[in-house]
């Protein structure tokens, strides 16, 4: 780790070799873009899209692609809020932990009855071909608030400053990797996507999923599969176990797979987009652990993406007027307290009972 006792140099210096290593990531990643057109490309892709229905598989393949980002950002957007209005208390750790739970019950019956009345819409998704996802979807959404829940009692308060502070490393690595990475090769780079009339001499042969047909925007690279990446590899580095490693790779992989299935990708895509978010997340990882401002810098950089994406700075300048406020004030509140200490970057777990 590159912040070792968090002077303000060692900050310049890690930021100064995030930046540069970002770069060659994405200068290479952009240079590996010119071999987009393959031939092997486009035939390893009609091989890995089947030609009929698969039981099971295809409710699975809608459900991860479809929902996983969504059911991640949900649990764990709700768990760092809790945290951060209970430092320190453990009672109102406790309640948390019950508000978490009774969030859990309402996310799984809410998603759950999507099995029938998908047809008039759940959220922001519309009539689905195969309803059968979403009784699922809810046991998913109930069994992680619970496990998040159970979090706040069952790791000390040390381990809880830790994934709290992953969370926010996630943000900044969501930033680089899907908002200023992914976007700007995709606009460079210009592949269109499997299933866009530009292919259409060979893509009629492609079997398209009803619920996640993509023909618009480009193909190089995958921002489903480097935004998975992005959103869990901190967690890979972070708990170092892999009882906890084998299966978030195997799901990464499958999460890859889902983009070549519905023929939203190209083989070729996904792989470097794996390349570039998992480089990019463990760079980061290993360069800005132990940054004292990340909610800050996460909070700021939020702002600048919602920027972006609605063409309007008076939601993000809110945003971030709201943002700097609080860190403010948090900063005047406790401008005589001791700097907290700084975090190993490995969490452990604790025992219930050690816990409590």
């Amino acid at each position: 780790m590159m912040i070792k006792t968090g002077t303000l140099r060692e900050h310049i210096q890690a930021w100064l070799v995030f930046l540069a290593a970002y770069a060659a990531v994405f200068g290479i990643t952009l240079f590996f873009g010119k071999f987009v057109d393959a031939s092997w490309d486009i035939q390893a892709l009609l091989w890995l899209n089947p030609d009929h229905y698969i039981p099971v598989l295809d409710e699975l393949i809608i459900l991860q692609t479809d929902f996983a980002m969504v059911c991640l950002l949900l649990i764990s957007l709700a768990w760092v809020i809790g945290y951060h209005a209970t430092r320190n208390r453990p009672a109102a750790k406790r309640k948390a932990r019950r508000i978490l739970h009774v969030l859990g019950v309402l996310f799984g019956i809410w998603y759950g009855l999507g099995a029938v009345i998908h047809d008039k819409g759940i959220f922001y998704w519309n009539e689905y071909t195969y309803p059968a996802v979403f009784p699922l979807l809810g046991l998913i959404l109930f069994t992680g608030f619970y496990f998040a829940g159970n979090l706040y009692v069952q790791l000390d308060d040390e381990n809880q400053r830790k994934l709290a502070h992953a969370f926010w490393l996630t943000l900044v690595a969501l930033f680089f990797v899907n908002i200023i990475g992914e976007d700007t090769i995709k606009q460079w780079i210009g592949r269109p996507r499997p299933l866009n009339e530009a292919n259409a001499a060979w893509n009629g042969a492609i079997r398209q999923l009803p619920d996640e047909v993509v023909r618009g925007s480009y193909s190089y690279i995958s921002g489903h599969t480097s935004s998975f990446w992005a959103q869990t590899f901190i967690f890979f580095w972070l708990i170092k176990s892999w009882r906890f490693r084998a299966p978030l790779l195997a799901l990464g992989v499958f999460h890859g797979y889902t983009r070549l299935y519905t023929a939203a990708h190209f083989p070729y895509c996904v792989i470097m987009a794996t390349f570039f978010a998992v480089m990019v997340t463990s760079v980061l990882y290993h360069c800005l652990w132990n940054h004292r401002h990340l909610p800050l810098i996460s909070m700021l950089l939020l702002c600048i993406a919602l920027v972006r994406f609605q063409h309007s700075v008076t939601l993000p300048a809110v945003i971030a007027g709201i943002t700097v406020v609080w860190f403010l004030t948090n900063l005047y509140l406790n401008r005589k307290a001791p700097k907290p200490a700084l975090l190993d970057a490995t969490l452990q777990w604790l025992p219930q009972s050690q816990a409590e």
